[in-house]
C-alpha cells in the first residue's frame, strides 16, 4: 500500500511537472521564460505538494509563484478607478470585465484597440505571482455593472479569458496555506490605460460576481460536534410544490470558511442554470464548505496534514460525517418544499469520499448518488457496507489516468464489488482523458468533475448509453428521475 502510494504521488508530480511546461511554452500565463523555469521547479519541490495541488486545483490556478525577484512593478501615480467582474467557466473563474467611469463624451463610441490592460498578481505574502498584459476583445458604454448602455456613464472592455491564462485568475494555489484552503485570493494590480486621451485607471472599486448572485449563503454550527460550516444555496421559486435537494460536496482545496472558493472555484454554478433546473423541475441547491477536508481523520496538526500520509483517513474514519449530516437536516427542517423522497448526493475527490460516507451511514436518506473521482479505498468498505450502497442508485464518475486518485482500487473496485452485491441500479461513465469541451484544454486525469458538471456523462462502463424506458439519459437527467 505504501509503495503505492508513494508511485501515485511521483506519477503526479511528473503530470503537473509537464503541464506547467506546457503552459509556459504557449507562453499564456505572461510570464518570462525564467519565471515559467522557476514554476516548474518550484513545483517540482516535493511529490505531496504535487498530489495536494492536483487534488483540487485548475489549469489557471495552479501554483503559479515566480522567483522574480527583480522584476517590480511600474509606479503609477493613483488615478481612475474601476471594477471588475469575475465569470465561473469549466475550470474555474476568471476576471472577464473592467469597468471604467469615463469622463470622454458619451457620443465618443469606445474602440477595444484604444486601451491597453497591464496586471501583476501578487500572493497573500506580497510576493509576485505572475505579470502580463489582458487582451481587450471589445469596449463599449454600459452601466456601473457593466452592462451595455448606450448612454451609460462608463465603458466596458471584455478581455480574453481561458483555461491556461493565469493572470486573468482571481485566486491562485498556496500550498503553504492552511489544511484545506489550497486557494488563496490574488492582489491583481490593473492598470489600464487609454491610449487616446492618456486617462489611466488603477484603483479598484468593486468585484461583481454575476454567475454566483444566486447562491445565498448561510453557516451552521453542529453544537455536538462544535463544527462551524459555511455554506451555500439555492431556493427554486416558491410554487405551492415540493422540490429535490442537490447536495454537492467540494474536494481538497476548497474547504476554510470562504464560500467563494466552493461558489466560484468549479462550475457549481450549472446546478442554477436554467436548463439544469428544468431537468429538476426547479431544486434546492446544497454546497456545504469543509473547514478542513472531508477526510479529515482528526489526528494530525493541520500545519502537517499535507506533509505526510497521516491526517487523511486510512481506513474510512473521519470527523466530520456526523455533523455534515446534522447540517443537511437542519437545511431539510428549515425548508418545508424539499421533497425528502429526492435527495440526492454527489461530489469530486475528497468530496467522492464523503459521498460514499455519508450513503453508507444514512442509506434511507438519499435517492441517489454520484461520486466522481472518489477518494474511497474499496478495502476500507466492509462486505456489510457494499450490501448497504448495492442498495441506493448510484453514478460513478472516474478517469483511467487519474494520477491522484488510481481508480483500480477505488471506483473500479467498488462499482465490482456493488454489481456483485446485486445492485441494479448502478452506472459507470469512464474516460481516458480529460479535455475541456469548450477550448480543448487537457487537463490531468484528475478532472473528471468537469464532464460531471458540464452534464456530459451519459454512457455506461461498457460505452453503451444510459437509458430509462429506452430514452437515453445525462446523469443529471438520470438523478432527476430516482426517487425514495
Amino acid at each position: 500500500m505504501k509503495k503505492q502510494q508513494t508511485l501515485k504521488r511521483f506519477t503526479a508530480l511528473l503530470l503537473v511537472f509537464s503541464m506547467l511546461l506546457a503552459l509556459a511554452a504557449c507562453g499564456s500565463s505572461q510570464t518570462t521564460e525564467e519565471d515559467a523555469s522557476a514554476e516548474a521547479s518550484s513545483a517540482a519541490e516535493s511529490s505531496e505538494d504535487a498530489v495536494t495541488v492536483a487534488e483540487d486545483m485548475t489549469a489557471q490556478g495552479g501554483d503559479e509563484s515566480t522567483e522574480a525577484e527583480d522584476e517590480v512593478e511600474p509606479e503609477v501615480d493613483p488615478a481612475g478607478s474601476y471594477s471588475l467582474v469575475q465569470n465561473v467557466y469549466n475550470w474555474g473563474s476568471s476576471y472577464s470585465k473592467a469597468i471604467l467611469l469615463v469622463e470622454t463624451e458619451e457620443s465618443d463610441e469606445p474602440d477595444a484597440a484604444q486601451y491597453t490592460v497591464s496586471v501583476w498578481r501578487y500572493d497573500v505574502d506580497g510576493a509576485l505571482l505572475d505579470h502580463g498584459d489582458r487582451t481587450v476583445t471589445a469596449a463599449y458604454r454600459s452601466d456601473a455593472e457593466g452592462n451595455e448602455d448606450a448612454e451609460g456613464a462608463y465603458v466596458t472592455l471584455e478581455m480574453e479569458v481561458a483555461s491556461t491564462l493565469s493572470i486573468a485568475a482571481p485566486y491562485y494555489t498556496n500550498t503553504s496555506s492552511f489544511v484545506g484552503q489550497l486557494k488563496d485570493w490574488a492582489t491583481c494590480s490593473y492598470t489600464i490605460t487609454d491610449t487616446s486621451s492618456g486617462e489611466v485607471w488603477n484603483q479598484l472599486d468593486t468585484v461583481y460576481h454575476p454567475d454566483e448572485e444566486a447562491f445565498q449563503t448561510g453557516t451552521f454550527t453542529d453544537t455536538g460536534a462544535d463544527y462551524e460550516y459555511s455554506y451555500a444555496y439555492y431556493e427554486p421559486e416558491e410554487d405551492g410544490d415540493t422540490h429535490p435537494l442537490v447536495i454537492w460536496l467540494h474536494g481538497a482545496g476548497s474547504g476554510g470558511t470562504d464560500i467563494g472558493f466552493v461558489t466560484g472555484g468549479m462550475l457549481v454554478t450549472n446546478f442554477v442554470s436554467e436548463e439544469t433546473q428544468e431537468i429538476f423541475g426547479g431544486a434546492h441547491i446544497l454546497l456545504p464548505q469543509c473547514p478542513t477536508v472531508w477526510m479529515d481523520d482528526g489526528t494530525d496538526e493541520f500545519a502537517e496534514l499535507y506533509n505526510s500520509e497521516e491526517g487523511y483517513s486510512t481506513n474510512g474514519v473521519d470527523i466530520y460525517t456526523e455533523s455534515l449530516m446534522a447540517l443537511i437536516e437542519d437545511y431539510v427542517a428549515t425548508h418545508d418544499d424539499v421533497d425528502t423522497s429526492r435527495i440526492y448526493l454527489a461530489g469530486c475527490s475528497n468530496g467522492g469520499y464523503m459521498t460514499i460516507q455519508l450513503a453508507m451511514a444514512y442509506p434511507d436518506t438519499f435517492a441517489a448518488i454520484a461520486p466522481v473521482c472518489a477518494a474511497y479505498e474499496s478495502e476500507w468498505i466492509s462486505d456489510e457496507q457494499i450490501e448497504t450502497l448495492a442498495s441506493i442508485p448510484t453514478w460513478f464518475v472516474h478517469c483511467s489516468t487519474d494520477p491522484v486518485v488510481d481508480p483500480t482500487t477505488t471506483t473500479d473496485a467498488i462499482y465490482a464489488r456493488m454489481v456483485e452485491s446485486g445492485a441494479e441500479n448502478i452506472h459507470y461513465t469512464t474516460y481516458d482523458e480529460i479535455v475541456d469541451p469548450d477550448d480543448g484544454t487537457a487537463y490531468i486525469g484528475h478532472f473528471a468533475w468537469v464532464y460531471a458538471l458540464k452534464n456530459l456523462c451519459s454512457t455506461d462502463l461498457d460505452g453503451s448509453p444510459v437509458t430509462i424506458d429506452g430514452q437515453e439519459v445525462t446523469i443529471f437527467e438520470w438523478l432527476a428521475a430516482q426517487s425514495k
